[in-house]
Parts: C-alpha cells; sequence; structure tokens
C-alpha cells in the first residue's frame, strides 16, 4: 500500500510522535480494560445487562444493529461498536448473523466516512472531532501512508476520523477500501474476548 502524502504543512511534533509503540500500547491497555470489565459486569450486573441485551435485539434485529454500527463508524457517534459487539454476546444471539452485520457494518461505514470527509468541515458538529485528530493523522498518514487505515482499523485510533481524513487528503479508493477489511479480525477478536470476559 503506497504512502499518501498529506497537504504541506509546517511539523510541530518531532517525526518520533509518529511512532507504533504508543498505538500498540494503548491497544493493550484499551483490550485489558474492557475485557476487564465485561468480567467485572458478568459478576455484577449479569441479569439487567442481558436483559437490556436481549432487549436491543429484540427490538432493533439484525439491520437495527448494522445500521447502529454503521452510524457509529461512519459518524464517530458516542456509542463505540463495541457496545454491539456486547450486546450480541450478552443476549446469545447467534454468532454468525451478528459478526457479519458488524463487520458489514463497519467496511460499509469506512466508505461512507471516507466520501464524507471533504464535506466533514462543513459540519461544526464534527469539525471539532476532525480538528482534534488532524494533526496527529497527518503525521501518521505522511509516513504510514494507506497502513494508517489498518491501524486505525485495528486500534482505539478513531477510525471514522481516519477514514474522513482519507477522503480528504484523496487516497486511492480501492487501496482504501482494502485497509478498511482490516476491521475484521478486530471486531471478530473483540466479540470472542467479550465472550471469554462473559462466560461464568
Amino acid at each position: 500500500m503506497s504512502a499518501v502524502p498529506p497537504p504541506q504543512r509546517e511539523p510541530t511534533q518531532p517525526e518520533s510522535d509518529v511512532s507504533l509503540r504508543p498505538v500498540i500500547i494503548q491497544t493493550i491497555v484499551v483490550t485489558a480494560l474492557l475485557f476487564g470489565a465485561i468480567a467485572i459486569s458478568a459478576v455484577l450486573l449479569r441479569e439487567p445487562l442481558e436483559s437490556f441485551a436481549h432487549w436491543v435485539v429484540e427490538n432493533l434485529g439484525l439491520f437495527g444493529v448494522f445500521l447502529g454500527v454503521l452510524a457509529t463508524d461512519a459518524f464517530t457517534l458516542p456509542i463505540p461498536p463495541d457496545m454491539y459487539l456486547f450486546v450480541a454476546v450478552a443476549s446469545h444471539a447467534p454468532v454468525v448473523p451478528m459478526l457479519v452485520v458488524c463487520c458489514a457494518g463497519s467496511i460499509i461505514a469506512g466508505s461512507i466516512a471516507y466520501y464524507i470527509g471533504p464535506f466533514i468541515q462543513r459540519l461544526p458538529f464534527l469539525r471539532a472531532r476532525l480538528e482534534r485528530f488532524r494533526e496527529r493523522g497527518e503525521r501518521l498518514f505522511g509516513k504510514y501512508g494507506t497502513w494508517t487505515v489498518v491501524i486505525a482499523a485495528l486500534s482505539p485510533i478513531p477510525f471514522s476520523v481516519t477514514c474522513w481524513l482519507a477522503g480528504i487528503y484523496r487516497m486511492p479508493y480501492r487501496p482504501f477500501f482494502l485497509a478498511t477489511f482490516a476491521r475484521i479480525p478486530r471486531l471478530v477478536g473483540y466479540y470472542f474476548l467479550f465472550e471469554l470476559g462473559w462466560t461464568p
């Protein structure tokens, strides 16, 4: 995957800031915290959380879950896609259909985010989110190019904002789209991690 040069601007932080080490550490810490939260919730809040999860699945259905993940990963909503993975685990919904809709929703969301990226700056409620990540995103894109999308797909780096920036930087769509498939191992991995933490 080729590098995509971001718009030229004066660097404000040293090149060392684009190291992947902080991203790897952040991913490990966030994953451990999520697993711990799921395990503790399984002991202390199992019954109400299972009731909530069943309610979500029964009222939203697979299509509703698909739309929820799509909206979250396209527009960086406060509800992360991980919540839908947890709902799938706690509700004991069929594994394959839930994973298919979550993965499909996330990948399609990436493409939506790519195409709306150039228009984000016209929307104040999304522009603020973009500007908070733009500087870091530019450094990542400058060093890793399309691999930045893969990194974001697998880590806590905002996936939606990364896809916005890919659209703003006019990254070639085909390599971008292929990079969004890295979302699949992340979502599948978290599903089974949540299942492990939730299992009595």
